[in-house]
């Protein structure tokens, strides 16, 4: 009879664990990707010139002065990504040359780690409304999380 209520207790004990680990991983999961969605809105609710590449990028910017893009970086891909890693960063980095313009792919900051990759996420525009749609997998948890923006100034 003791060791039926060891063992059963220690299945419980297990169980309470492993739900407790998932837990602390999508809160972290979920923490690091509002936070990276918010600096996002942010920035292109700003916007009065916004395009997306591929549905894989956007450029935009706030003056007609300085453009900017947010992007997915997989250090084993070159630009542009074929997409075939199974996480990138997703980065905000300065172009030159304006919104078509040119930027050194790697560079930047980090705004989200560990985004799956298009066609899983998604950074789309379309007419004056542009759709961010990221997952996040961190070992056997993913969370992903859809808004849109509608920016003010175009």
């Amino acid at each position: 009879m003791l060791v039926v209520l060891v063992g059963v207790s220690a299945f419980v004990f297990r169980a309470v664990l492993l739900s407790w680990h998932s837990q602390e991983t999508r809160t972290g999961i979920d923490i690091a990707l509002d936070r990276g969605i918010e600096e996002m809105v942010r920035d292109l609710r700003k916007a009065r010139q916004a395009q997306s590449v591929n549905n894989d990028e956007i450029r935009f910017t706030h003056n007609l002065i300085a453009y900017y893009i947010y992007y997915f970086y997989n250090a084993n891909d070159s630009y542009p990504p074929s997409f075939s890693q199974g996480s990138y960063q997703l980065r905000k980095a300065e172009l030159s040359g304006g919104i078509s313009g040119t930027f050194t792919y790697g560079s930047g900051s980090i705004i989200i780690t560990e985004a799956l990759p298009p066609a899983t996420s998604d950074l789309s525009i379309s007419a004056n409304l542009i759709t961010l749609d990221l997952s996040i997998k961190r070992g056997d948890e993913t969370i992903r999380s859809r808004t849109q923006v509608r920016p003010r100034n175009l």
